[in-house]
């Protein structure tokens, strides 16, 4: 699910700022951006984030004000420069080039300097303030994911009401499609066999087992099943339940798939195939859910 959040507060003497954002993903992709210096904050804001989230592309930032002058490390290539003052000074002795260098003369030549900022140490007053942010702008990402996923919840329950009233119909005419069935099969071993010897209690037995064979109680029953732990989850669940919701929208299709296989009844194919793209739908709007 989409969402931001973002919280800034005193974090020492100084000031700090975190804020993150959120879009679609069906795992926890978490990337914290920190300045090198504050290195040593980002297990922190990971540990903050990672504890609220458990599904999503998320981007923390954190921005950091502190007091004083930062530490910098300056690191100059000696070999390199004595190289390039022999070489000026042998074109010196031989060409109408002066051979002295200023200061800002050695800044201009490349790889001479390296000038890195050093390490920040923090206190654990400054790590406790920046948890504090990274939770407030955390509890802030939450609270509009959750908004998103209360409207996404009302359009899945919607779906799979539909989806149960479908599979409670198709459970209450089991048995005329049944009749129906077995009707068709003595109607079409009849005609086939018309000229040929049958027992008639064998060519009932036949019939009746190829019926059988074709009767989708099983698969309602699971299927119905499948349908109210999928509502009962979506309304009632107050912990992460999207993998959850991932597996049983696909053993829903697994179901759906097994009563295509099996159905001869058109009516009964017809109301499958809605009965599937329908299920789709819902799969695609799980993919937006924690």
């Amino acid at each position: 699910m989409t969402g931001f959040g973002r919280s800034s507060g005193p974090v020492g003497e100084g000031l700090g700022e975190v804020w993150a954002r959120s879009v679609n993903h069906r795992s926890l992709d978490l990337t914290i951006r920190v300045k090198d210096t504050e290195a040593a904050l980002e297990p922190i804001l990971r540990r903050v984030f990672t504890r609220k989230l458990s599904r999503g592309k998320v981007d923390v930032n954190l921005r950091l004000k502190r007091a004083g002058a930062a530490d910098f490390e300056i690191a100059i290539n000696e070999a390199l420069l004595e190289s390039v003052l022999s070489r000026l000074a042998n074109l010196a002795s031989r060409f109408p080039v002066a051979a002295k260098l200023e200061a800002r003369d050695l800044l201009s030549i490349p790889q001479v300097f390296a000038i890195e900022a050093g390490a920040a140490e923090f206190t654990p007053e400054e790590i406790a303030s920046v948890e504090g942010l990274a939770e407030r702008a955390a509890s802030e990402l939450v609270a509009m994911r959750e908004l998103e996923g209360a409207g996404l919840a009302q359009d899945i329950l919607s779906r799979i009401g539909g989806l149960r009233t479908r599979a409670s119909g198709l459970s209450a005419r089991r048995e005329e499609i049944t009749r129906a069935l077995l009707a068709a099969l003595r109607e079409r071993i009849q005609t086939l066999l018309s000229n040929a010897p049958l027992d008639p209690v064998r060519l009932e037995q036949e019939a009746a087992l190829a019926a059988d064979r074709s009767d989708v109680a099983e698969e309602l029953q699971r299927l119905e099943a499948h349908l109210t732990q999928f509502a009962e989850l979506v309304r009632d669940s107050s912990q992460p339940v999207g993998k959850k919701l991932d597996f049983l929208s696909q053993e829903i299709l697994r179901e759906l798939n097994t009563l295509g296989s099996k159905a001869r009844d058109l009516a009964l194919v017809r109301e499958v195939l809605e009965m599937k793209s329908e299920t789709e739908k819902v799969r695609e709007q799980i993919g937006n859910i924690e």
